[in-house]
């Protein structure tokens, strides 16, 4: 896939410099060749008759970003060069020179291809109305029997014009429609991580109202002596709990939707070991402070963390050395892995990572009121950092 993307890359580049390259070309061509075939065909002095090409030529470069000045500055150009040039045989064709209706053909498709249809079918009828004045003006020099090659060449080149014009509107109807998908795409798979973040935290949060309903239950077991009061607040506090824990459920089902449910408890920090030894002999891990005890939501998304940034380690760059480093401050949980450059060979298998790869880790750490990064670093590698915070002993 990367190979057909890298093709595809090149040939889209090659494509756009032989565009760019196309009415240069043409110019660089016709002022020589129109040159010679005014010089020997119409009997024009070297000096006037390498001007008058050059008119008819140069106008080709401003198609793109000026298609209606160029193609009358070719027009004109052709007209005076019709009034200059006599044609030295019966068989030389007049009012237009071959080289001058190539001029006007590429104008026509260049040019008509970036206005509208009506104003590119103008374009060509301005053409034909002023070979056939030419022709009544000055019918000495050229027969009626001219009007019908240059009739032919319009057509053809207002249907490639039309055909151009066709293009462009489907190509950028297209780029519109792949970024569309593209934000559709990226808002897709946000909504799917935060559906599995929320997922994963519903045990966590769980937890804790269940913890409230018990002790709120069975306090009044546990304080003799409460007033009946004291009773009634504890039993509305329980009954409080218990509802939150069954809306909790109903939510905890609407975010599942069709997945199965998950029914093995959230990994934390504590099987963090196990998580570097699954990752290979060149993974490092370097934990500084005392990870016991810490909130089961900073535990859970330190542990995602870690996770994915080893999988996207092992999938970006296989063989690479990995350093991870846990640090409890007062005030934070402080994450961070770098690898070096990936050695050559087949990728390996990810690390189990099941997330949206930065986009996730970012979104953990958000949901904590937390700080993430990962950038590029010189030399090769790369390199996570997250800053979790923990909350203020009570």
């Amino acid at each position: 896939m990367a190979a057909l993307g890298w093709s595809a890359m090149i040939a889209e580049q090659t494509t756009r410099r032989l565009r760019a390259a196309a009415l240069p070309a043409a110019v660089a061509v016709l002022v020589p060749v129109g040159w010679l075939d005014l010089v020997q065909h119409y009997a024009l002095a070297a000096g006037p008759a390498l001007a008058l090409s050059a008119a008819r030529a140069v106008p080709l470069l401003w198609c793109r970003s000026r298609p209606l000045p160029a193609f009358v500055l070719t027009l004109a150009a052709g007209v005076l060069t019709a009034l200059a040039a006599r044609p030295v045989s019966a068989a030389e064709p007049w009012p237009w020179p071959v080289t001058g209706l190539a001029a006007l053909a590429v104008v026509l498709v260049a040019a008509g291809s970036r206005v509208a249809r009506g104003v590119s079918l103008a374009m060509g009828g301005a053409v034909l109305a002023a070979t056939a004045l030419l022709l009544a003006a000055l019918p000495g020099r050229g027969g009626w029997a001219g009007l019908l090659p240059v009739a032919v060449a319009v057509v053809l080149a207002l249907v490639a014009a039309q055909v151009l014009r066709d293009r462009a509107a489907a190509l950028a109807r297209l780029a519109e429609q792949e970024r569309i998908s593209e934000v559709e795409r990226t808002r897709r798979a946000l909504l799917e991580e935060r559906s599995r973040i929320g997922r994963e935290l519903h045990d966590v949060v769980a937890h804790h109202m269940s913890l409230i309903a018990v002790r709120a239950e069975t306090a009044p077991y546990r304080l003799p002596g409460l007033p009946p009061e004291a009773h009634e607040e504890f039993r509305a506090v329980a009954g409080a709990a218990r509802d939150a824990l069954s809306d909790m459920r109903r939510l905890l089902g609407l975010l599942r939707g069709e997945d199965a449910a998950e029914r093995v408890p959230q990994p934390d920090l504590d099987r963090l070991d196990g998580l570097i030894a699954q990752a290979g002999p060149d993974v490092a891990l370097e934990v500084s402070g005392e990870l016991a005890g810490l909130p089961a939501a900073v535990g859970v998304c330190a542990y995602r963390i870690v996770q994915e940034s080893l999988s996207n380690v092992r999938r970006h760059a296989a063989g690479a050395a990995a350093t991870v480093r846990v640090e409890r401050t007062g005030a934070a949980l402080l994450i961070s892995v770098h690898n070096g450059p990936g050695r050559a060979g087949p990728a390996a298998a990810p690390a189990d990572g099941r997330g949206h790869g930065l986009m996730g880790m970012r979104e953990r750490a958000a949901l904590l009121g937390g700080e993430f990064s990962a950038r590029a670093v010189p030399g090769g590698g790369f390199t996570v950092t997250a800053a979790l915070p923990l909350p203020e002993d009570r």
